[in-house]
């Protein structure tokens, strides 16, 4: 990203906060843009571009994180119940708002031009966003980085649970241990 300190210096501090250096500074800039004014224009190589709304890499990084904690939740071997608990405790938009304004995102985040305050969805629809970009980034190993580093997997019922970063091959040889050990009916043929 070039000719745009508004959105470089945010990112900066992003980067900072969530420990992680992204590939593409683009993608982070659009993780933390709620603008869809002229708040949202940047000098980039030469030309005006606008940097596109948080809200489509929200509702990835929401299934993304879901995702990984979900495969926390399976390894752990932990009751159905414990998932509702699991996913309320540590990615709501309450506990990620509460994360996003701990860390400092908040100030992170680029707003409409007259908009004076961050409010709690804004947070949590940018911490979601900063999740998508860096699981598209940098896979799914950086998510349960950066997940872990904001406390987004620490809960009592993880405690006995090993956090590991899952690589594709990691993910299906687990994932196809985990289906072997489960018992389907005799009359289903599979």
């Amino acid at each position: 990203m070039t000719s745009c300190p508004r959105f470089s210096r945010k990112v900066g501090e992003c980067e900072s906060i969530i420990a992680y250096e992204f590939n593409s500074k683009s993608l982070c800039a659009q993780a933390l843009n709620t603008a869809a004014d002229s708040m949202s224009i940047c000098v980039m190589d030469g030309s005006f571009k606008r940097i596109p709304k948080n809200d489509r890499l929200a509702v990835y990084g929401d299934a993304a994180a879901a995702a990984y904690l979900c495969s926390l939740w399976i390894k752990g071997g932990l009751p159905k119940y414990c998932w509702t608990t699991l996913r309320r405790d540590l990615i709501s938009n309450e506990k990620l708002t509460r994360v996003g304004r701990e860390e400092g995102l908040h100030k992170c985040i680029n707003m409409n031009g007259g908009t004076t305050r961050v409010s709690s969805g804004m947070v949590a629809t940018a911490v979601e966003a900063v999740l998508g970009a860096v699981e598209i980034d940098g896979g799914r190993d950086a998510l349960a980085r950066v997940m872990k580093h904001l406390g987004l997997t620490d809960h009592a019922l993880l405690g006995s649970v090993k956090f590991f970063p899952l690589d594709n091959l990691t993910h299906l040889i687990y994932i196809g241990a985990f289906a072997a050990t489960m018992e389907f009916p005799r009359d289903i043929d599979l």
